[in-house]
């Protein structure tokens, strides 16, 4: 009984020595870096390894699932829109067949919504709706093949869209419909002035007027190109053409006395103030015009 006594007070004084030992030691062994260790170190560079090993793998399947994907994607919207174009195809024909059928049947009725469709494509123009007014001037076509106005319509809506490439296809075709036709030409010359193309616009412009000489708005833009390419004398014809047509019209009265005043043309100037006063006399800008006038 007493050995064992013993042998358990040896136990004890042994942990309690190592108890020590440890309590001293432990803040060497907390500073002490498992990643130093050389055998740990090369654990973890071989686990990195394996790590971008599986990256790299993870990686060449994600580019091929994506690839797959966008292939399949493609592949899928080409069929979409190869059928989108085959019904669009038919029902062209369709509406082209029925509209054949209204015109045999009842023409004062589609030329009636001809009619209709064009005043409301006008209306969205006025108001800038742009998709609206294509849309009814595509619908007017569809009952119309050969409807002029709808393709000028058309051309006026991709223009105000800066559309250049597609209103001169409908422009082009407006020419095949009527080769005489002066409103295409007038279209085509604001087309090449917006682009900066003047020579062109005058070209085009000059063709509007030899086959229609009535249009004051043809002229009046006939007279800003050769102001803007130095042809004064021209310029001023075709200002005063423009008046001449529409007396009444403050924007072409302006535009010539606009003219004179940078010409220092002092009779002319004068002239069309004068006209300005009596078609505009709520123009905000008369009094400032008139001083200008006398300033000359």
């Amino acid at each position: 009984m007493l050995y064992d006594w013993i042998l358990l007070g040896v136990f004890a004084a042994s942990v309690v020595a190592c108890g020590v030992i440890v309590w001293r030691k432990l803040p060497q062994l907390a500073s002490i870096r498992i990643d130093a260790i050389p055998k740990h170190q090369h654990q973890m560079r071989k686990q990195q390894i394996l790590d971008q090993r599986l990256q790299q793998k993870l990686g060449t399947v994600e580019a091929a699932v994506v690839k797959g994907g966008k292939v399949f994607f493609h592949n899928v919207s080409a069929t979409a829109r190869r059928f989108l174009k085959k019904l669009t195809e038919l029902e062209r024909e369709y509406r082209h067949r029925i509209v054949v059928q209204q015109a045999i049947d009842d023409p004062d009725a589609l030329r009636a919504k001809v009619a209709t469709a064009l005043a409301e494509a006008q209306a969205a123009v006025t108001a800038e709706d742009w998709p609206r007014a294509e849309q009814l001037y595509v619908d007017v076509v569809s009952l119309d093949p050969k409807n002029i106005d709808a393709y000028l319509g058309m051309a006026d809506v991709a223009t105000a869209r800066k559309d250049y490439l597609n209103a001169r296809e409908a422009l082009r075709f407006v020419l095949k419909l009527q080769q005489d036709s002066d409103a295409a030409y007038t279209r085509l010359g604001r087309i090449d002035r917006q682009e900066g193309k003047l020579v062109e616009a005058e070209a085009d412009y000059l063709k509007s007027v030899s086959l229609n000489a009535m249009t004051a708005g043809t002229h009046y833009e006939l007279g800003v190109t050769e102001e803007n390419l130095g042809n004064l004398a021209k310029a001023e014809r075709a200002y005063q053409e423009a008046v001449k047509l529409e007396p009444a019209n403050p924007k072409y009265l302006d535009a010539l006395l606009q003219f004179a005043l940078a010409n220092k043309r002092k009779d002319l100037a004068r002239e069309t103030l004068q006209k300005l006063q009596t078609a505009n006399p709520e123009n905000q800008k008369l009094e400032e015009l008139a001083q200008a006038v006398k300033d000359l």
